[in-house]
């Protein structure tokens, strides 16, 4: 049975951080050699809808729960020269389980990203510099293990990003991997959404797959009940959130766009997050705005915004995990908190001309908060 963790547990996971900045810094001085022996140029990222042109995107840090935002976009080099992708655009954010200075981040056209001193400094992944990652997902008990989807692939590094290796290929080049998990409580077990709505899962680490199911449209994010690895959330780009509670293994889904029809546009899907300090909550971002369920989706309650039903574009949402009351969310031009579960919001206009598309809430001190940017195309 799983381990009934607390939410204490859950956010305050203790760790050698001395061990795992020495072991990562390593590893970061031979990136740099390596960088200086190929040449380093500037990253420059577009595709998928991206706008590369401009220098106020990429990502954004906040120290006291987004009142106020600083760029931070620097990228190492060996040679001292100043470089950063500060014309990025995000499409994934990912913190370490076990090490919250280590951040990863995934871009439309330039692959991965990664900092190991909470964002003060970057470095780009030798073995995966090109290409769109949708999805990031780290090891929760092994801070060097990480996998990306990228192209019809999805990529793994058993190596802290030294190198990368294909675990999964589509047969199907025109196929888009788009959503990778690992299972909390067996990290053995991956789980891996495509663009075609296909879920396959290897209980093997990624060494074998096997098709789940088909959920008609792109599956564009995989959650699970923090406390409960046995219950897991299926988030499709147009056809609802589903969910079951045996693991996958069966599987028997619920669809619970059935339970929450009667708000319109919200099928379509914009961003899903559980709460940490409460599991039975659950919140999703759609085209109707803002709506929670507090029993895993049996029952659903709408959460009024500033805005009418529909009247503004979602791009990002994020739980603070101590406290399912702060809610954040972002889209094309503000970012909004609530500390009282919506009953009163407070907007912020962005520093950037981008979107926000990406919110991610720091583990072990909720007052920090990244954010991922993205500048569309016109």
């Amino acid at each position: 049975m799983p381990h009934a963790w607390t939410a204490d547990e859950i956010v305050g996971v203790e760790v050698n951080l001395s061990f795992v900045m020495n072991t990562r810094y390593k590893i970061l001085v031979c990136v740099l050699a390596t960088l200086a022996l190929m040449g380093a140029g500037c990253v420059t990222v577009g595709g998928s809808g991206s706008d590369n042109s401009g220098s106020d995107g990429g990502v954004f840090k906040s120290g006291d729960r987004g009142e106020t935002w600083v760029q931070k976009t620097a990228i190492l080099t060996a040679t001292g020269e100043k470089k950063s992708f500060s014309g990025l655009s995000v499409s994934a954010l990912a913190q370490d389980p076990q090490d919250p200075n280590a951040l990863y981040v995934g871009t439309a056209d330039a692959g991965i990203l990664y900092s190991y001193d909470g964002g003060e400094s970057w470095a780009q992944a030798p073995g995966l510099k090109s290409g769109m990652v949708a999805g990031i997902a780290v090891h929760p008990k092994n801070k060097c293990t990480i996998y990306a989807t990228s192209g019809n692939r999805l990529m793994k590094t058993d190596d802290c990003s030294r190198t990368w290796t294909a675990v999964f290929v589509d047969a199907r080049p025109e196929r888009k991997t788009s959503a990778v998990t690992v299972d909390w409580f067996n990290p053995d077990i991956v789980w891996l959404g495509e663009d075609a709505g296909d879920l396959l899962r290897s209980t093997d680490g990624g060494k074998s797959w096997e098709k789940v199911d088909n959920f008609g449209t792109e599956v564009v994010k995989i959650a699970f009940n923090p406390i409960d690895s046995r219950q897991m959330y299926v988030c499709s780009l147009k056809h609802g959130v589903w969910r079951t509670d045996d693991g996958g293994m069966t599987p028997t889904w619920l669809d619970l766009s059935e339970k929450y029809k009667d708000f319109d546009g919200a099928k379509e899907f914009r961003d899903f997050a559980v709460s940490v300090a409460d599991p039975k909550t659950i919140i999703l971002a759609s085209k109707y705005g803002l709506i929670r369920s507090k029993d895993n989706g049996e029952n659903w309650e709408a959460i009024n915004l500033l805005t009418p039903p529909g009247g503004s574009a979602i791009y990002s949402l994020a739980l603070d995990p101590r406290d399912a009351n702060v809610i954040y969310y972002g889209t094309a031009t503000t970012f909004h908190r609530t500390s009282d579960g919506g009953l009163n919001w407070v907007p912020k206009k962005l520093v950037t001309t981008r979107a926000a598309t990406q919110l991610l809430v720091d583990r072990a001190n909720s007052a920090i908060l990244y954010m991922g940017t993205t500048k569309f195309k016109k």
